[in-house]
């Protein structure tokens, strides 16, 4: 009888060992220690699919009629070249984001608080750098040719909109801590530095128009050393936290003894 009970009570395992293509007790078994491996993969994912909208958003005047005709048709299929192209590095930002979280060491806690959100940072302040660049290029381009070349076209940035926060989370933190502590000025510059944007109008003048052009480079300059205060501040407040963290694991007093 109670052999038969034991058989009984063991009848799923058995079951569960002899169904075909069944791993997934493993899968749950090791999903905390492959959670960098799956944030990995999200990135990588995420970078297909960011080079695939590229390309079809840069090809999407072959069906919406917008490539105009004799010299417009030119620039427009410059344009369709110059923005495919970028689809391909502004892509491996995204996939080299997830390289760095795949191969992160740390428990999960800063995986979660530090690598992933510095990994977004940098893949948010590297693909907008990007597209600035080359839509410099096609301004550039444009100026010098008297519009003769309109290198019109882009990329798909919109998936952008989803990530974005955590770029602007420490500028947010930030602005709240100088507030709270009484250095509202302080606050104040770097909100100017948020907003700073050194881009000029043509003035339809062919010198004009190319120094406006120029001016677009100095701004993709400007947007690497706004990433680069992020990256900095949040490395600030990511030191916080992490002494936090410690303090609420193994509380003590900072106390001093002779």
């Amino acid at each position: 009888m109670e052999k038969i009970l034991n058989r009984l009570i063991d009848l799923p395992s058995e079951i569960n060992g002899k169904l075909p293509w069944n791993c997934w007790n493993s899968c749950m078994s090791d999903s905390e220690g492959n959670l960098a491996s799956w944030a990995g993969d999200f990135f990588r994912v995420g970078a297909f699919v960011t080079w695939l909208c590229s390309v079809i958003a840069s090809l999407s005047i072959l069906w919406t009629g917008g490539m105009g005709e004799g010299t417009a048709m030119v620039g427009s299929i410059l344009g369709m070249a110059l923005w495919v192209y970028a689809a391909f590095p502004i892509a491996m930002v995204v996939r080299g984001a997830g390289e760095e979280v795949a191969g992160s060491k740390g428990d999960t806690v800063t995986l979660l608080f530090h690598d992933i959100p510095m990994a977004t940072i940098k893949a948010v302040g590297y693909v907008t750098a990007l597209v600035a660049t080359f839509a410099a290029i096609a301004g550039a381009v444009a100026a010098v040719s008297t519009g003769f070349v309109d290198m019109t076209g882009g990329v798909d940035t919109g998936w952008m909109a989803n990530i974005d926060y955590a770029y602007a989370l420490p500028g947010s933190a930030m602005d709240a801590f100088t507030n709270m502590i009484g250095l509202e000025w302080v606050g104040g510059v770097l909100n100017d530095f948020w907003a700073w944007d050194v881009t000029r109008a043509g003035d339809g003048s062919w010198g004009g128009d190319v120094v406006a052009s120029a001016w677009a480079f100095v701004q993709v300059a400007v947007i690497l050393a706004k990433l680069y205060v992020v990256m900095a501040i949040y490395s600030w407040v990511w030191t916080i936290l992490n002494t936090l963290f410690n303090w609420v694991k193994s509380p003590y007093l900072p106390m001093r003894t002779k």
